[in-house]
């Protein structure tokens, strides 16, 4: 008897304070709270450009295998061929990315072991090794190409 009134008590105590609340108080957060995503630059919007693009590539890109999802091999080929190769070479083996006392590591050797690294270098450049920034002169489409072609290089 004793816990039937005392859940009894219980349900009116909640629902009273729902109708007090209003119907929100039953709503999820996610329901609740709409997250908007802020407007880049406003003051709303803390992620840096490069934080952005760096958190694309490790929740959206990557597969479990770390392979960029989605990417066309043939026009990342193509893009490669023309922004690229002048640079690295036509198999990107032109530059050796390893200290002379480790194993060679060149672009397909990065594209596949530390996507991160060869992801960042390809959107923001190395100032360092005088390489280029590229995202703002091509799409992210494109840079996910050449990624994904950059994977199959030796």
């Amino acid at each position: 008897m004793f816990y039937k009134r005392a859940t009894l008590l219980a349900v009116l105590f909640v629902t009273t304070y729902g109708l007090l609340l209003g119907g929100a108080a039953f709503a999820s957060a996610s329901d609740s709270v709409k997250a908007e995503k802020p407007v880049p630059g406003s003051p709303g919007d803390t992620l840096t450009r490069e934080d952005a693009r760096m958190a694309l590539l490790v929740y959206k890109l990557l597969d479990k295998d770390g392979k960029i999802k989605g990417a066309n091999i043939k026009r990342g080929e193509k893009l490669f061929m023309q922004n690229c190769r002048p640079c690295h070479g036509n198999d990107g083996r032109r530059f050796n990315f390893a200290p002379y006392y480790e194993k060679p590591a060149f672009i397909g050797d990065r594209a596949r072991d530390d996507m991160p690294t060869f992801w960042y270098q390809v959107n923001f450049g190395d100032p360092e090794r005088s390489m280029e920034a590229y995202i703002d002169e091509l799409t992210l489409e494109e840079l996910i190409d050449i990624a994904g072609f950059a994977q199959t290089l030796p």
